[in-house]
């Protein structure tokens, strides 16, 4: 086990950002500290911390990295391991295959971060349309009904059910909604 899986094992994301001075609320979401904002659209998660504001990701080591401005990863495993008395030895420099597979990780966190960003855009943009298609309620009785307000007769409560169970589903349930929101693209985009 490399001294980074070590680091990530012995602590956990909201330990080190509240350590950090961040301030997370019950549901997990705290005011990003890689930008300016005022309402809070960081949510911190058991191994990482993601801002849905300006898309910044970050594990504990990322995070630490970012926060403090250090250069290398291995500076900020020995600045955790300092700060959080995690007794690891960092004595030596990660191998060349360390640190791959590090990075390695570290891409496929961001790529599934992105996926989760843009499929949730996809559900809320769902949702609000069925909820604009909704006011084409005809009229009167003798108006034609527009197919869209009808289509949103039939889906509006589906789209407010996949919106509220991806908000709470752990990652494995979100990609298991994948081929939902893959359909909802096809959807959106023949509308």
């Amino acid at each position: 086990m490399t001294v980074f899986e070590q680091v990530k094992e012995a602590v956990d994301m909201r330990t080190v950002a509240e350590g950090y001075g961040l301030q997370i609320d019950r549901s997990g979401m705290c005011l990003c500290p890689f930008h300016a904002e005022k309402t809070p659209s960081a949510k911190v998660y058991p191994h990482n911390i993601y801002c849905f504001g300006c898309g910044e990701s970050a594990d504990v080591i990322g995070f630490t990295q970012k926060m403090f401005s250090i250069a290398e990863p291995i500076e900020a495993v020995r600045k955790l391991n300092d700060d959080y008395g995690l007794h690891i030895s960092v004595g030596e420099a990660p191998t060349t295959a360390e640190m791959s597979e590090y990075h390695k990780r570290i891409e496929a966190r961001r790529a599934y971060e992105q996926w989760e960003k843009q499929a949730w855009k996809t559900l809320h943009d769902y949702l609000w349309q069925m909820r604009q298609w909704r006011e084409l309620a005809p009229k009167s009785p003798d108006d034609v009904q527009d197919e869209r307000f009808v289509y949103s007769l039939h889906y509006l409560d589906y789209a407010e059910y996949l919106c509220d169970e991806f908000i709470h589903a752990d990652r494995s349930g979100k990609l298991a909604m994948r081929s939902i929101i893959d359909q909802l693209k096809k959807i959106q985009h023949i509308m």
